[in-house]
């Protein structure tokens, strides 16, 4: 399936229909979803960055329900997820789609055999890292706060 590129991005007349789409529904949802495609035309990777977050967190603590019922939500993950979806996978997709979209390949088959042969595997490795790294630091939050609330007050007196 290729596709001609025109001036602007290939999608761009599929985003228009959909926005046209969803600008004649329902008010409510309508205004809903057309602020959320101001957000991105004005702010593209804050909102993208913040929507990547709430999904990974949403998805953990859905993921963590489903997966044990009987016990609590494991926070630590949601915290963990939402930090990388904020912080590495909105920003990184933001960018990695439109330099893709610019000068990766005319076809989309071909871009995302690009995308997931190329690109996503390491970015898994470095999920899988960043994931690791964050619950550790997270489960050391409480102790490390302990530790510090007990040296502050030696510490500023004796450097008097």
């Amino acid at each position: 399936m290729a596709s001609e590129r025109s001036s602007g991005s290939p999608h761009d007349a599929e985003d228009e229909v959909f926005r046209q789409e969803q600008q004649s529904g329902d008010d409510n949802d309508s205004s809903l979803l057309t602020r959320y495609n101001e957000l991105l035309d004005e702010y593209p990777v804050r909102t993208k960055a913040i929507t990547a977050s709430a999904v990974g967190a949403i998805g953990a603590a859905i993921g963590s329900r489903l997966s044990s019922p009987k016990k609590k939500i494991n926070w630590i993950d949601v915290m963990a997820f939402a930090l990388h979806g904020g912080i590495l996978n909105g920003p990184i997709s933001h960018y990695w789609f439109e330099w893709l979209d610019k000068n990766g390949p005319q076809s989309q088959s071909k871009s995302m055999l690009l995308d997931q042969l190329v690109v996503q595997p390491p970015l898994l490795v470095v999920m899988f890292v960043f994931l690791d790294m964050t619950r550790a630091a997270l489960r050391e939050i409480r102790p490390s706060i302990g530790r510090t609330l007990s040296t502050v007050g030696p510490t500023v007196v004796n450097s008097w």
